[in-house]
């Protein structure tokens, strides 16, 4: 069984754990998507968040431990609304639109978790809970759009396409234009989140030629 991080003596704060690690975790996730984890101390969220480093070590062990804690939240957060708006969703398409349209309203946590994960690809010592933690969060939007294309194309809604293909192809397009808002002051990246529906739309819709 794996240990875990050795922790340091409770601090002595009169708060909640919950709340306390709920908001080391969310100031923590806007350091590292501001300056990156490399540039980033367990002094400066200690800082940042009011509590003193015994505290962030207690709760998280290590930066490495929080960083990773960040990554999650960002990834729980993104899916949250879409799983609640998922509920009321009922056709492929939808569930697909769905999925776009929470790239717009949870754009500025996704954008830190791009930003983010980008940063860290670059550091040489990876982590292998901090790259799983990632990963999540292309696994679980592969499971979506495989599912609603898969569904879609039972169903009779969409014309058979190969899905993993276009599952791949819609998560590479939108991790591109987060990637490219980070570099163009000037690119609108809701507009080009709509010329995607709008493809997609043509794409699957059934009577239409495989484009390459």
């Amino acid at each position: 069984m794996k240990r875990k991080p050795a922790r340091v003596g409770r601090p002595k704060f009169d708060v909640s754990s919950r709340d306390a690690e709920t908001h080391i975790r969310e100031i923590s996730l806007d350091l590292f998507a501001e300056r990156g984890f490399s540039a980033v101390t367990t002094k400066d969220i200690a800082d940042a968040t009011g509590y003193n480093t015994a505290m962030i070590y207690y709760y998280f062990g290590s930066k490495e431990e929080l960083f990773r804690n960040a990554v999650t939240l960002a990834v729980e957060r993104a899916f949250q609304q879409f799983s609640i708006a998922r509920e009321g969703l009922k056709h492929p398409r939808e569930i697909i639109d769905g999925w776009l349209d929470n790239h717009v309203k949870e754009y500025e946590t996704i954008s830190k978790l791009i930003k983010i994960s980008v940063d860290y690809a670059k550091t040489s010592k990876r982590n292998v809970r901090i790259d799983g933690a990632i990963r999540r969060f292309y696994v679980d939007e592969r499971d979506v759009l495989r599912a609603a294309l898969v569904s879609g194309i039972e169903r009779g809604d969409f014309r058979k396409v190969d899905v993993d293909e276009t599952a791949s192809f819609i998560s590479t397009y939108l991790d591109g234009v987060f990637v490219r808002a980070m570099i163009l002051k000037d690119f609108d990246p809701i507009e080009s989140i709509g010329d995607l529906r709008s493809f997609l739309g043509a794409y699957l819709k059934r009577g239409k030629s495989v484009m390459r």
